[in-house]
């Protein structure tokens, strides 16, 4: 049952592109609006709530912007040379350690405070590699650090295991790309949610079929389909392409079993989208290899899809007594989810900045309160 006195803010990842995040996080604080009792966020969206409870206006961006585009936080050349992977180690030390480090003892005293008699919430999304299945463990806690670095580990990007709680997690997109349904099953009635491509509006410019076919086959990274390829190890010297459409039917078979939960309540509706990906995946891999030997990634890339199309029906239509209130980008982000310029980032964060604006302006008196 929700819960009239619970509201919550749910920010989406995306990698660089949660620097428009960052700026109506930034924008939120600076105005001083934080009505909420309940935070959740996965990957890069975990951070910036991270940033906004702790009070620390502008160091998601810095972070965005000095550490992700740095190569030693990822070099795609040396990654498709299998010569580094995503250096995640690397880039969260300075959350920890660095010039801005992440202010855990303020998080926790924020969270301390009563809101409308209750106590505070901030949950990062992780998923759990065998169930398949995303988990919500505390941002500010003694073990912050691997929750963090666990809710953005994207799949074969990031090489280590990260290991707590007997078992192994990865990037909470996976299986929560958006975790409006948690918010809901915790309670909350009144959802503030930051996305970083528009789903109850539409962009005022459409995107490309290109841009429409990363959106839909990318892990919160959106930089090309020869990453997407080289991420699920898809790499391989087959002579025919059969072999990997035959991987993912049986993978989308084997999740839809195992997983019934990801897959919506209109069967037909979800048939019809799971038949557009595969076509999708057939054209833009026309000339190139694959080998379907890694079936536990290609289960994730399903279970990423499915579940983001799972998303998009809980926010057009909510249960009876759930107000979603959007906070999107009014034109398309510049950033990619990784390699983007600075430019191009602190563009987004500026677009974030006047998105925040925007709402506290139309909606203030209508948000939670």
């Amino acid at each position: 049952m929700t819960n009239p006195n619970i509201s919550a803010l749910i920010v989406q990842g995306g990698g660089q592109k949660g620097a428009f995040s960052a700026g109506v996080l930034d924008q939120f604080k600076r105005h001083q609006f934080d009505p909420f009792s309940l935070y959740l966020g996965t990957s890069a969206g975990a951070l910036n709530i991270a940033a906004f409870i702790a009070g620390q206006t502008g160091l998601a961006l810095d972070f965005i912007i000095n550490y992700t585009t740095n190569q030693r936080f990822f070099d795609f050349n040396k990654f498709v040379n299998k010569q580094q992977p995503m250096d995640l180690d690397w880039a969260f030390q300075f959350v920890e350690q660095g010039e801005f480090p992440l202010d855990i003892q303020k998080g926790k005293a924020q969270l301390e405070k009563l809101h409308l008699g209750r106590k505070r919430e901030a949950l990062a999304c992780v998923t759990h590699v065998e169930e398949l299945k995303d988990y919500y463990y505390p941002i500010f806690e003694d073990n912050w650090f691997d929750i963090l670095r666990a809710t953005s580990a994207i799949p074969v990007l990031y090489f280590d295991d990260i290991e707590f709680d007997g078992a192994t997690w990865v990037d909470g997109g996976v299986t929560s790309t958006i975790p409006v349904q948690e918010a809901y099953k915790r309670g909350a009635k009144e959802l503030v949610v930051i996305t970083t491509d528009p789903i109850l509006t539409r962009h005022e410019v459409a995107p490309t079929p290109m841009e429409n076919t990363f959106s839909k086959l990318s892990l919160e990274v959106e930089i090309g389909l020869d990453l997407l390829i080289q991420r699920y190890g898809l790499v391989g010297h087959v002579e025919r392409l059969n072999e990997f459409e035959q991987q993912f039917t049986q993978a989308i078979g084997k999740v839809k079993q195992r997983y019934p939960s990801l897959v919506g309540s209109n069967d037909k509706s979800w048939a019809q989208e799971a038949e557009k990906l595969a076509n999708l995946i057939k054209v833009q891999s026309e000339k190139r290899n694959f080998s379907g030997e890694h079936t536990k990634k290609m289960e994730m890339l399903v279970s990423h899809y499915l579940n983001h199309e799972s998303v998009k029906e809980f926010m057009r239509e909510p249960p009876v007594g759930v107000t979603i209130h959007e906070i999107a980008p009014l034109s398309p982000l510049l950033s990619k989810g990784l390699l983007s310029g600075k430019d191009e980032i602190l563009s987004d964060y500026q677009q974030g900045l006047l998105a925040g604006k925007e709402y506290l302006e139309r909606h203030h008196d209508q948000s939670p309160h």
